[in-house]
């Protein structure tokens, strides 16, 4: 969440809030927006727009200043210096809350960072309203014909009323905020994140999804005409490491039903391994840059490798891998 003046509306737009705020919620949802009554699809959406509006006016005590350095096109935060874009972004996912001051908002760069946030608390509020609806809704639908599936929808429903302190949701933050960063740090990548909501989590054991957008070569004869191909996999997380044969078998179970992504991806972290880098970076009194650092090199690397080897060309994954410290 950042400081007031950064939820101020640009002074064109192209589109409304309540537009904007709708295709946010067709791009959650998915196919599963028919599991959600209109007349309370469209409350949520109202109610959206003016937690926004509660929101622009909204002060954060305590959060940390930035500062724009234009030679190395990066920021500086607090006493980090050569913070990048990413960073910033991402940093909201364990819990850094930002503000931007009046000079650097008036930069190139300081505007892209507040649009981004801006968005990104949007769709957050956004999406814990909708899956609340959607979890609830399948719970009831479920409840005579699978009891324990009923109950991972009441508890995702549960889930999205409070903030929840399970290690696990933790971690998965963790991931999607490295994640968020570096698609902004790496555009040329050509990726972004999703969240998954409540149906593909339970049936198809998705946490969140990647997806991918290149430009189709040798298509067609009009070479004026731009057409783009698109990728997703969903990624199913975990910091259990002894669950791999259950996991991978639920995995496999969801695809052979069909799923709405083109593949599904299993990504693992040892639950103490990732508690120690967070202890680590709690120790150097938490750096923008998250916990994701404080892992060994290692295990990034191999997270990185598994997430992206269906998604990169080979030399985008070894420039990814080779940007790792």
């Amino acid at each position: 969440m950042m400081e007031s003046n950064c939820f101020e509306k640009p002074q064109i737009e192209a589109i409304s809030l309540k537009e904007k705020l709708t295709q946010f919620a067709h791009s959650f949802l998915g196919e599963e927006i028919e599991i959600i009554d209109q007349e309370n699809f469209s409350k949520i959406i109202e109610e959206s727009e003016k937690q926004f509006e509660l929101e622009k006016n909204n002060v954060i005590e305590n959060s940390k200043n930035i500062n724009y350095d234009k030679y190395h096109n990066t920021f500086d935060v607090g006493k980090e210096k050569n913070v990048s874009m990413g960073s910033v972004v991402g940093a909201r996912r364990w819990g850094i809350d930002v503000a931007l001051n009046e000079e650097l908002k008036q930069s190139g760069s300081g505007k892209k960072v507040c649009k981004i946030i801006l968005e990104n608390e949007q769709k957050s509020f956004l999406f814990k309203k909708l899956n609340k609806e959607l979890a609830q809704n399948l719970a009831q639908k479920t409840k005579h014909q699978d009891v324990l599936k009923s109950k991972a929808y009441e508890q995702i429903a549960e889930r999205s009323e409070i903030e929840s302190r399970q290690f696990g949701v933790a971690a998965e933050k963790i991931i999607i905020g490295v994640l968020e960063g570096l698609a902004i740090d790496r555009s040329d990548l050509g990726f972004s994140v999703l969240e998954a909501n409540a149906f593909q989590d339970v049936e198809n054991k998705i946490d969140f999804i990647l997806v991918t957008k290149k430009k189709k070569r040798g298509v067609g004869v009009n070479r004026e005409e731009v057409i783009f191909e698109e990728k997703s996999i969903g990624i199913q997380f975990t910091t259990n490491v002894t669950k791999f044969e259950h996991k991978t078998d639920q995995i496999n179970k969801a695809k052979e039903r069909g799923v709405e992504v083109d593949d599904i991806v299993y990504i693992e972290i040892d639950k103490g391994v990732l508690q120690e880098a967070i202890n680590k970076w709690k120790d150097a009194k938490k750096p923008i840059s998250g916990p994701w650092n404080f892992l060994p090199l290692g295990i990034r690397t191999k997270v990185f490798t598994n997430l992206f080897s269906e998604i990169l060309s080979e030399e985008q994954q070894k420039s990814l891998l080779k940007s790792l410290k």
